[in-house]
């Protein structure tokens, strides 16, 4: 085998590679050449793929480095990844991954924590490559007629989205909602707020609530919905002028569970832009998007009960003496 064929890593070539061990379901390793002649390791946190190493014993032109990110890059666009970073040493590093069509990401853009860690470091650039095209600006205002045709007083459970923890999705056939855990068997009790005084959970903050027409239009493939963080997703009007703060939101019949939208903004965050781009956060945050809350909503669960998709989900104003 030649130094530029690439191939997955097997368990024989990690002691070689200096690696203890295999980042399994977490990321993944390829290698080039057999014995390998470098290797690269891809980190996956929350769901985002980042370049956590690219070794290379010897590589005059740089050409074993591209083969390697090459690889990289093909399989994860075949994962469904919408992009893949890196933080290389600013300079010849650098170089080889614009070749490959990697850029810098500007330094007033929001990015998860653990690259923001990373841009931090001296002498290194965080830089970014898209591998799926995301939804532009002009295509998301071409879509508001469809999100503007959602139901305003009868909608539809879509989906149902647990997060077990950080990074994990768990698409669910019946989903158990609670008044002290939320969605049971969430992780939103410890992921803790900045919000709160303490950072503890807020209780106004149990569920994130997202219009399924606009996820499912961002996403591409239904296999890339979960990725947008959001618990529960409905076919449903979420704008402001149509379901004001405190309205309650009847799933499943008059015996099932009831979730109240609360006063707490979603706006989302950097992972929102890794997932679905930069052009989309930035419409969802908007003069458009804002008002019909495009990003979502916050919720909290004052009636348990069990949930499925394809549920009734019926809306109860509040009155104007503030009851629902």
């Amino acid at each position: 085998m030649t130094g530029h064929e690439v191939r997955p890593a097997r368990a024989r070539d990690l002691p070689l590679l200096g690696l203890d061990d295999h980042p399994g379901g977490a990321g993944f390793v390829v290698v080039a050449g057999d014995p390998p002649t470098g290797h690269v390791r891809v980190d996956l946190v929350d769901g985002h793929a980042h370049v956590e190493r690219l070794v290379v014993a010897v590589d005059l032109d740089g050409s074993i480095a591209r083969a390697l990110l090459r690889s990289v890059c093909e399989r994860l666009a075949a994962r469904g990844h919408g992009q893949l970073t890196a933080s290389p040493y600013a300079g010849a590093e650098a170089a080889t991954y614009a070749a490959l069509g990697f850029t810098e990401i500007p330094g007033d853009e929001p990015v998860a924590r653990h690259l923001a860690e990373l841009r931090e470091q001296p002498g290194r650039v965080l830089v970014r490559r898209t591998l799926r095209t995301h939804r532009t600006t002009d295509e998301l205002t071409a879509f508001l007629p469809t999100l503007d045709a959602a139901p305003r007083e009868v909608g539809t459970l879509r989906a149902v989205v647990r997060r077990p923890a950080v990074g994990q999705r768990e698409v669910l056939q019946v989903g158990q909602l609670d008044v002290a855990d939320g969605l049971v068997g969430d992780s939103w009790a410890g992921r803790g707020s900045r919000r709160t005084p303490d950072g503890s959970a807020h209780p106004d903050m149990q569920l994130n609530v997202m219009s399924h027409r606009l996820v499912e239009f961002l996403a591409q493939d239904p296999d890339r919905e979960a990725l947008a963080g959001d618990q529960i997703f409905l076919d449903l009007d979420l704008s402001h002028d149509h379901l004001p703060v405190w309205s309650e939101l009847h799933i499943g019949g008059p015996e099932g569970a009831v979730i109240v939208v609360t006063d707490q903004p979603h706006h989302g965050c950097g992972k929102f832009i890794a997932r679905f781009g930069k052009d989309a956060m930035t419409f969802v945050n908007g003069p458009e998007g804002r008002p019909r809350r495009l990003r979502g909503l916050c919720a909290k669960v004052v009636r348990p009960g069990l949930v499925r998709p394809g549920d009734e989900v019926v809306v109860v104003r509040p009155s104007a003496d503030g009851g629902a």
